[in-house]
C-alpha cells in the first residue's frame, strides 16, 4: 500500500506512542548481545496505576491537529478474574482525516499482579486497508497471528510466526512496566517489545527532572530497533528519527507529553484530560 505523507505522519504518531516512546536506533547490530541486557518482568517499588483514563491530543508541532488517542489503564472486569484489561484506542481528525481517515483500537489482557500479558490484541482500519492481530504471549516467546484484508482489492493475507524469546512486553504493558520502576536520573533499562508484526528492543534512559507543561516530570530518551525473528540480530528503525518523553514525576507517573523528530518534523502528543475510571 502506497503510503500518503499524512499516512506516513499519522502511522509513526501511533508507532511512536503504543510502541513505549522511541527513537531510531542508528546503527544495525550484528550480534545477540542486546538479549542478555533485557530485563526479567519484575515489577518495581513504584506503586501501581490506579484505573485510570488518559485522553491526549496528536499534532503537528503543537500547532496542527491530527487526530486523538486514549489509554484506559486497569479496568476490571467480572468476566476476567485476576486480570487487568487495558486498553488505547484513536483516530485522525480535521484535515488530517479528510486525507485519511484512520482508526484503530487496541487491548491488553494481563495479570493483575504483574502487568504480564497474555494476550494482547489489535484492530486497525482505513480506507484501503483493515488489519487485525492477535499476539499471545507465552513463557517461551510471542505467538504472532494477523490478517491484512485489503478492502478496495478484496484479497486477505494471513501472517503467522513465534518469536523465540522470552520476558516480551506488549505496548501497553511496557508502559506500566516503566513506570514501576526506580527511574533515578541516569537509569537505563532495556526491554524486549512485541506490539505487532515486529519484535523491538528498546533502551530507555533517564535524562533528569524538569517542570514541563506546569508539572514536575521526568524525562526520558527511549532508543528502539527491530529484532530478526530468525537471526535475533538487530536492525535499524527508520520511521523514527527522535523521541522525548516527559512522565508526570509522582505517583500517577503518566505521559504529559511525546515529541518525535521524523521525516517531516516535529510531532507531538500532549495530555489533555486525567479521569478516574
Amino acid at each position: 500500500m502506497k503510503l500518503t505523507p499524512m499516512k506516513k505522519i499519522l502511522l509513526n504518531f501511533i508507532t511512536a506512542i503504543v510502541t513505549s516512546f522511541v527513537i531510531l536506533g542508528s546503527i544495525a547490530n550484528a550480534d545477540t548481545s542486546w538479549m542478555d541486557k533485557v530485563q526479567p518482568f519484575k515489577n518495581g517499588s513504584h506503586p501501581k496505576m490506579k484505573p485510570t483514563k488518559l485522553k491526549y491530543e496528536l499534532s503537528w508541532k503543537g500547532t496542527l491537529k491530527a487526530g486523538t488517542i486514549t489509554f484506559d489503564f486497569n479496568k476490571k472486569d467480572k468476566r476476567y478474574k485476576g486480570l487487568d484489561i487495558s486498553q488505547a484506542y484513536g483516530r485522525s481528525q480535521y484535515l488530517a482525516y479528510t486525507v485519511f481517515p484512520y482508526h484503530f483500537s487496541m487491548t491488553s489482557f494481563a495479570k493483575a499482579s504483574t502487568h504480564k500479558t497474555l494476550i494482547f490484541v489489535a484492530d486497525e482500519k482505513d480506507k484501503r486497508e483493515e488489519v487485525n492481530t492477535t499476539n499471545t504471549f507465552k513463557p517461551g516467546g510471542v505467538l504472532h497471528s494477523s490478517t491484512k484484508d485489503h478492502i478496495i482489492k478484496k484479497t486477505k493475507k494471513k501472517r503467522d510466526h513465534f518469536f523465540k524469546f522470552p520476558n516480551s512486553h506488549d505496548p501497553i504493558s511496557a508502559i506500566q512496566y516503566i513506570r514501576r520502576q526506580t527511574l533515578k536520573n541516569g537509569d537505563q533499562l532495556y526491554l524486549c517489545l512485541h506490539p505487532f508484526n515486529s519484535a523491538m528492543f528498546s533502551e530507555i534512559t533517564v535524562l533528569g527532572r524538569e517542570t514541563h507543561n506546569g508539572r514536575a516530570c521526568i524525562k526520558l530518551d527511549v532508543k528502539l530497533q527491530k529484532i530478526d525473528k530468525d537471526t535475533m540480530h538487530l536492525k535499524t528503525y527508520k520511521k523514527l528519527k527522535k523521541a522525548t518523553l516527559w512522565i508526570s514525576d509522582d505517583d500517577d507517573r503518566i505521559m504529559v507529553e511525546l515529541r518525535t523528530k521524523v521525516f517531516i518534523g516535529d510531532v507531538r502528543a500532549v495530555l489533555k484530560k486525567q479521569t478516574a475510571l
